[in-house]
Order: structure tokens, then C-alpha cells, then sequence
């Protein structure tokens, strides 16, 4: 797993992608190697919003990705909960309520694009 984090470059990723509208930087609480950064970032059509949470220690970089309009729509985490899941700690949930595998591996900028990606895909078919 990739444990680096370029709060800088996260931003600039999210600015890059057409779904996003605007960014807005909620929390930024550095100390030394460790921080707690929170992202809102306003999707195309704008009753999306995207939550991106992140808390960085020593030893790990433990995410939160948030699709919602007025209520939560899916998420993507690696909070250790589910150790029977295949991709522990990384795991989705679903807007069923199910908790599956994920296919984010915690390199940020690369997991970034897939839930763009795959959001694009939830947009598409709730707007059809």
C-alpha cells in the first residue's frame, strides 16, 4: 500500500476531474508527520457532494470517501471493521446498505480517480 500524502496534489486531482465543480477545504489539522484533512467538493449536477476525510498518522493514512445528495448515497473507507471482507481494511458501502470488497488500495491519487470514476457511473444512472 502506498502510504504517501500530498494534500496539494489531492486537491489538485479533484480540481482536474469534470464531475467536480468546486472544492472546498473544510478541516486542515497538521502536527509533525501526523494531520486530519476534510475536503467538500461539490459534483456536476450540483445536488451531489462528495466528502473526502482523511486522518494521517506515522504508520497510516486511514480515508473516507462520501457520495451524498440529502442523504448518504455510497461510501468508500479502510476503517479496520471488517476483517472477513477479501480486501480488508478497504471496503465499500453500497447504497443497499451493503458492506463489500473495495477496489481502492489506499494510494490516494489513484483511488481518487476510481471513485470518480465509479461516481460518474452512480450520477449516470440515478439521472436516466
Amino acid at each position: 500500500m502506498n502510504q504517501t500524502f500530498n494534500f496539494l496534489e489531492v486537491i489538485s486531482s479533484l480540481k482536474e476531474s469534470k464531475l467536480v465543480s468546486r472544492v472546498e477545504i473544510k478541516t486542515i489539522d497538521e502536527i509533525h508527520a501526523s494531520g486530519i484533512y476534510k475536503i467538500r467538493c461539490r459534483l456536476i449536477p450540483s445536488k451531489y457532494k462528495l466528502e473526502l476525510r482523511f486522518v494521517k498518522t506515522k504508520g497510516q493514512i486511514l480515508y473516507s470517501y462520501q457520495l451524498f445528495s440529502n442523504t448518504p448515497i455510497i461510501r468508500w473507507d479502510n476503517s479496520p471493521h471488517y476483517p472477513k471482507i477479501k480486501t480488508h481494511p478497504h471496503h465499500f458501502h453500497a447504497h443497499d446498505g451493503k458492506i463489500i470488497e473495495s477496489e481502492l488500495t489506499g494510494n490516494v491519487i489513484m483511488d481518487i480517480k476510481k471513485v470518480l470514476s465509479a461516481i460518474t457511473k452512480v450520477i449516470v444512472k440515478h439521472e436516466c
